[in-house]
């Protein structure tokens, strides 16, 4: 009878833990559900658009620069030009503003900091596109494939917080369908490069 008794005072044990366990699931993906909106909100008001403006470094040493920063978001260009109404170019600064602008000593960590909520972002469920742009020398494939090690491009990064991402949620028994697009579009033609 006692042993009947303890049998029983442990099913109902099991049962209030089970429900228990029932609630907190309910309440973590209530939370999960709620971090997700309240990230996309954040990234809304940062802007659904931004631009920002990366300088490699010079690659003759000894050559003077022509990029002057204002601040982290601004900079600021001196060139000759020919505007001024006569045949003599003059030196003439713009200045340019951007969301975001990374310097010469800029690692790619710190690009990849300002993009890696993009990537959260897709985790979440939005549609997200990065596009890299400029001129034939620029850095735009360092930027986004980079080297080994500390020098891993934006793509590469991306990839592993998405595969590890995926792999701490599966314990939690999600699965992921992943789709991805990588395209180059060089002088007006379109190459698919994976």
């Amino acid at each position: 009878l006692g042993l009947q008794g303890d049998i029983d005072g442990l099913k109902l044990e099991i049962q209030n833990r089970e429900a228990r366990i029932a609630v907190v699931e309910g309440q973590l993906l209530e939370a999960e559900y709620v971090r997700r909106q309240l990230h996309n909100q954040v990234q809304e008001l940062r802007g659904n658009v931004r631009v920002f403006c990366r300088v490699r470094p010079l690659k003759e040493a000894g050559t003077s620069a022509s990029v002057a920063y204002v601040d982290d978001v601004s900079m600021k260009l001196t060139a000759p030009s020919t505007n001024n109404g006569s045949l003599t170019a003059e030196t003439k600064d713009w200045q340019f503003g951007f969301d975001k602008v990374f310097t010469e000593t800029s690692s790619q960590e710190d690009v990849f900091g300002e993009v890696s909520q993009l990537v959260q972002s897709a985790l979440d469920g939005y549609k997200v596109c990065l596009f890299s742009y400029g001129q034939t020398g620029s850095g735009k494939t360092y930027t986004m494939l980079g080297g080994q090690g500390d020098s891993k491009g934006i793509i590469a990064r991306s990839v592993e917080k998405i595969i590890g991402a995926s792999k701490c949620l599966e314990k939690k028994g999600w699965s992921y369908k992943m789709e991805a697009c990588f395209i180059e579009i060089y002088n007006e033609t379109v190459r698919d490069l994976l």
